[in-house]
């Protein structure tokens, strides 16, 4: 089995019991038509992406995350703090406030604490990259959380329009295909799917319910899956740039050590 992250944040889970599954943030409304659409060229897709978060360099995000992790449903709270340029920590909790797992990305490693079994996993970011798409550094992995992922440069992308969207396709250096859908309504990623030369399925992120927060669009969900787990993120509380950014992460030093390779 392949380990990753917020794999390993949801292995601590199991046990601690679940809460309700009714969506806690409503979809916004459509929009209507976006001047220019269906003629942007993919510099200026890419451009009008990156301008519309280039605002955002740390965040924190509060809410609920439901998971299903080989055919087993598990729910639970969550905390994330970003400072995109070099280090995300997420901390997941049971019900009555029972802390599950704790983890940091930083701009080489990452670090989950179990705190139900006593083990702490180790190991590079590429581990982050295999589980959510374009996300192996503290600044993707952030960015992918909140919903602020750019379109690859050096990818030569084929673009095309389609119902109000553009579709974009590529191939990633390692010979793995990527597609990402953005909506112009929003200039945002809202769908990243990368898939193994031989079909497989390597990653899925969708966003949605998109709210203006602190002057900036962001989603309230985002959805994630790749090797039997999909889980869903539903972001309460957000604030962009706060002023008290708290990023707690002390390693403990009585676990067991699991290297992550």
């Amino acid at each position: 089995m392949t380990h990753r992250p917020l794999v390993l944040l949801a292995v601590a889970l199991v046990g601690l019991g679940g809460c309700s599954r009714t969506p806690l943030v409503q979809d916004a409304p459509t929009r209507g038509p976006v001047a220019g659409y269906p003629n942007h060229t993919l510099a200026q897709i890419r451009a009008a992406v990156a301008a519309s978060g280039a605002a955002v360099t740390s965040a924190s995000a509060d809410g609920r995350i439901a998971l299903t992790m080989n055919g087993q449903d598990q729910d639970a709270t969550y905390s994330v703090r970003a400072r995109l340029r070099d280090s995300v920590t997420v901390v997941v909790r049971g019900p009555l406030g029972i802390e599950g797992g704790r983890g940091v990305v930083t701009v080489d490693s990452f670090l989950v604490a179990d705190r139900i079994n006593r083990r702490l996993y180790l190991g590079t970011v590429d581990a982050v990259e295999r589980y959510v798409p374009g996300a192996g550094s503290p600044e993707q992995a952030g960015r992918a959380l909140l919903g602020l992922l750019v379109p690859d440069e050096g990818v030569a992308w084929t673009v095309t329009p389609d119902s109000g969207a553009y579709h974009l396709a590529g191939r990633l250096p390692d010979g793995s295909s990527r597609e990402m859908t953005v909506d112009p309504a929003y200039w945002r990623v809202v769908r990243v799917r990368d898939t193994a030369a031989d079909g497989r399925l390597l990653g899925l992120q969708e966003t949605s319910a998109f709210d203006t927060i602190d002057g900036v669009v962001l989603p309230r969900r985002v959805h994630v899956a790749a090797e039997g787990l999909d889980a869903v993120l539903e972001h309460r509380q957000l604030s962009v740039n706060p002023d008290d950014l708290r990023l707690r992460f002390r390693r403990p030093s009585d676990y067991e050590l699991v290297p992550v390779r």
